[in-house]
Formats: C-alpha cells, structure tokens, sequence
C-alpha cells in the first residue's frame, strides 16, 4: 500500500493565542506564527495545526465561529493567514485548520437571521422545537450539565445545543446545511491549506428526541455515532478526497470497533484522535494513571495497526500539561514520553511548548481563570463551602488554561519585552524565567534537543513511521516494550514511566539476536543481553 504523506509526518499544534504576539497587545497572532517558522523546521516538524482563528466571540476559544471565511481581527487578516501559508510551504510545512461543522456562533448570520422568523431561508439550519407549555421538549442535559435546549422568544420554540447556549448545533438533515458547509469547505481549499483537524465530527447525527438519556457514566452515548451518520460523513470525505486535504477527527464516542470504519482503507477520515487514555487519578498535585496510559494506548495499537491511523497526542489544548501530569515535572520522565509517543505507531502532534517541558501552573486567584468551565467548578465548590484557597488549587489542578498559558520563548514568555508579559491575554507561567526556549536551545542535554532527535530518527526510519506494532508480554508496573517491524526490519522499543530501576527478560528468540542501541534518553547506556536492566524514567530504541 502507498504511503500517505501524513503517515511519514510530525504535526505540531498551535494555540494562536498564546504563541508568539508579534505587536505587543498580549495576544498572540498570525504573523508571530510567521515569524517562527525557522524553529519549527529547525525542529523537523512537516505540518503546523492551528486551533481556531475565524471571526468568534469567543464564548469557546474560538469554537464558536461566527463566520467560517472571516480571521478574528485580534490574530491579523486573510492577507496575513495567506502568507503564513505560502511561507510554510517554502519551509516544506503544510497548514491544517481546524474546523467546526456541528454548531456555529449564535453571532453567526445564520443564526441570526434563524431566530427571527419560522418563515426566514435559514430558520432550518438549525434544530427547533416547538414550544408546548412552555417546557423543554425533553430533559437532556448537555456537555455543560445544562439543558440543550434554550427558548427562542421570536418563533415561541426551542433550539438545540450540545454544547454553550451561544452554540446552536446545526441541522444536517438539511440538504441547505450541507451544501454550505461544502462550499466553504471547497473555499479554504483554494486558500491552499492541507487538511483539517474536524471538531465535534461524531455528533452531526442527532437521536430521535424521544429517547431517554441514561443517568450514568453514558449519559451522553445519545449525542454520539448515531445511526445514520455514515451519510453526513461520506459526503464530507468526497470532498475532502477530491480536494487532497488530510483530516483528522477529534471523534468523542468512537472506540476501536468503530475506529475501523472510520479511518481504514475505505473510512470517512485519514486519522482520529481517541479520547480515552487521558485517565485521570484524583489526587492534588494533579497525576494521571501511567498504567492506564500504557493499557489503553496499547489496546489502540494493537486493535487498529494496518486497519485504521491514530493521531498520537500526550497533551493539546484541552489538557493539562503532560510535563506535570504524566511526567511529575521530571525532565527523564518527559524524555521518555516523548520516545513513546514518537515510537508508536500513527502521527505523533506535539502540542506548543511540550517540547520545551513546560509545566503546569500555580494559580494564586480566581481572577487569573480564563476557562468558563473551570471557573463554574471553582465558583461551585466556594458554594458548598470549600475555602478559596483549597477550591483554587483543585479547580486549577486539571484547567485547560494550564495548557493555553503563553509559550514561554524568553524570560518574558511569549513577547520581548517585560510590559508585554505582564498584560497578556492569560497569565505567563512565572517559571518561564528559567525555563525558556533561550535557555533550552543552549543545552544539549534539554528536552527540547531530545525531541529534535527523536523527530530526526523517526523521519529517517521507515519501520518507525509506517511498521506494524507488536507489544511484548511484561509484567512491569509504568513499563511498555514493544517492537515495530516491517517483512525485513525490526526495532525494539523499551519505555519506562518507573522512578525505580527496572529489569527486562527478552523472549529466547530475540535475546539470541544481536541489537544495537540506537537512542537512549540518558547517557547511562544499558548493556544488551537475555535481561536489561533500565535507570528510572528511560527509554531506549534498538535496531536489529
């Protein structure tokens, strides 16, 4: 089978806001991305994803695009967003979008003009119900744990959203819908982008509104890969096709039965991200559960390998940071993960700032929460009496700001000079005083020159880029061996996520093989034999 370029690729994801303000008004932009460039190829990335930067309010970072061909004023211009894109591709970086099809802003045109009139062209590009004594039509709650229905005074009914009340779902049994979204599709594709990252794509198909919702964990399996959703996806994946654009789904609610079908040889998209390994232990400094990081990311490999693509992710925009949660703040434990997640078979994304080791941060006031959602929970907890301090700390622990912080280039973050780290959009890590890209760039031994590397070898090696995953049988605590392996070739991979050292038994058949250690996280070599013994936190890459 034919490589696709994005199989052999390194992506690298961009928050706009907080990469690099090139015009000192604390708010990062599109020609602050342009500037950058030099590092991102320096670094050996082949293609940038950009988080949201059409024309929002921002009730959702973005995702609640009021008009889908229009650049939020506060990042540049379309002129601006033209020559990040003919720049990158000097610098051979291909641009992804990311994209919103389920809902827009309710700022949009559309939907204003939807809510005036039951009579209005664009009334049903959005779901209505009537209004019958003056109750929601049933009692789903949504993503928020709010009501998806909010009433509209005009036409006496009700519209639907599965996420914020200013983010109406759009209505795709409406053949209108589609042909927009198809248009606007086919727009950014003569803009030259290379694909999108799609947003919310399993829930264009909505349940019948009779259907009780459960009370449980799987209260919101309704609003997920409903029946019928293969024809919204197959008439996106033409166009997608036709147009030469990769796309990657970010698909709550798939798992690896239905993974198949989405993203093999005949599926709807080119890769996906699953949801599932970010597990969560409730404890403060916030950890997530390595055990189950290696579990599930290993079931995923070893379901899909040649019948579907991952999108490989140990953090983004939506998660804490990985330096703190999986890595406890460890620079071996980071070099570690990142051999992970460049070993593993799929598209490794490095989200802004994990190559640099960035880290969660400290919160001291309430008043520094961007985050709607952890705001909500922090102003919930002083209700019921928890101190301010305490509610702070746990409310933070887990925020999405801790990942949306400005990427600290300098001692000054994400700008020049001191005045401007002081009124950027969001609080700058204080620690960016000594861990900086400045300070990283001068030592050899950073994690920002551990991924260099990685990425180096990966790009060089197409057993690493395209072979079949096998895990090998270990009963190691925060430990994963496997081998990735093509009809001629073979690697052997040896992760440990263990503050302890670690003994590995290699099976007869490959202890008998000679191997040769080709990347090490420290400098402390393990000797090769039947049994490898690996430092705390280190992770090797052999070569037969």
């Amino acid at each position: 089978m034919t490589t696709k370029w994005w199989q052999s690729a390194i992506g690298y994801q961009i928050y706009p806001r907080s990469f690099q303000d090139s015009n000192a008004d604390g708010i990062g932009d599109i020609p602050g991305i342009t500037s950058r460039l030099p590092f991102l190829k320096w670094l050996g990335v082949d293609f940038i994803w950009l988080n949201p930067i059409y024309q929002s309010p921002n009730i959702d970072n973005g995702y609640d695009i009021s008009d889908f061909q229009r650049i939020a004023p506060e990042y540049g211009t379309l002129q601006d967003l033209r020559t990040l894109i003919k720049s990158a591709h000097q610098y051979h970086i291909r641009i992804i979008m990311d994209l919103v099809v389920n809902h827009t802003s309710d700022q949009h045109d559309w939907f204003k003009q939807a809510r005036t009139s039951r009579d209005n062209p664009y009334h049903d590009f959005y779901i209505w119900q009537k209004n019958v004594n003056n109750k929601t039509p049933n009692d789903w709650t949504n993503f928020t744990d709010d009501s998806v229905w909010t009433y509209n005074e005009l036409t006496n009914e009700w519209y639907f959203h599965l996420f914020a009340t200013e983010q109406p779902d759009l209505n795709w049994e409406n053949k209108k819908v589609r042909v927009a979204i198809i248009k606007m599709i086919n727009w950014w594709a003569d803009q030259n982008i290379d694909g999108f990252r799609l947003d919310a794509l399993s829930h264009l198909k909505k349940a019948s509104f009779d259907t009780p919702q459960s009370k449980n964990d799987h209260k919101f399996d309704i609003f997920v890969n409903n029946r019928g959703i293969e024809k919204f996806l197959s008439l996106l994946h033409q166009t997608f096709q036709s147009r030469h654009l990769m796309t990657v789904g970010e698909a709550g609610g798939v798992h690896t039965d239905t993974a198949k079908k989405w993203t093999g040889p005949d599926g709807f998209i080119d890769m996906i991200f699953e949801l599932e390994h970010q597990v969560r232990q409730t404890q403060i400094p916030p950890r997530a559960d390595l055990g189950q990081l290696l579990r599930i990311l290993t079931y995923w490999e070893t379901f899909l390998n040649d019948q579907g693509w991952l999108g490989l992710y140990l953090e983004n925009h939506d998660q804490p940071r990985s330096m703190t949660v999986y890595a406890d703040n460890n620079v071996d434990a980071a070099k570690a993960l990142a051999t992970l997640l460049l070993t593993l078979r799929g598209t490794p994304f490095i989200y802004q700032g994990q190559e640099l080791g960035m880290t969660n941060i400290i919160f001291t006031s309430s008043e520094q929460i961007d985050d709607l959602s952890t705001l909500k929970n922090y102003e919930q907890l002083i209700a019921h009496g928890r101190s301010p301090d305490a509610a702070l700390t746990e409310t933070t622990s887990w925020s999405r700001d801790n990942a949306r912080t400005p990427i600290q280039w300098s001692n000054f973050g994400f700008s020049d000079n001191a005045v401007d780290m002081t009124k950027s959009w969001l609080i700058t890590n204080p620690n960016t005083t000594v861990l900086n890209y400045h300070n990283a760039i001068l030592d050899p031994e950073s994690l920002l020159h551990c991924y260099r590397e990685l990425i180096a070898i990966r790009q060089a090696d197409t057993v690493l880029q395209t072979g079949t995953f096998k895990v090998l049988s270990t009963r190691q605590d925060n430990m994963l061996v496997f081998t990735r392996y093509t009809s001629t070739e073979q690697r052997l991979i040896i992760v440990s996520l263990s503050q302890y050292n670690q003994n590995i038994s290699l099976p007869d058949f490959m202890s008998s093989q000679k191997w040769k250690i080709i990347f090490s996280t420290q400098s402390s070599i393990p000797k090769i034999s039947k049994t490898i013994t690996l430092k705390p936190y280190q992770a090797v890459i052999l070569k037969k």
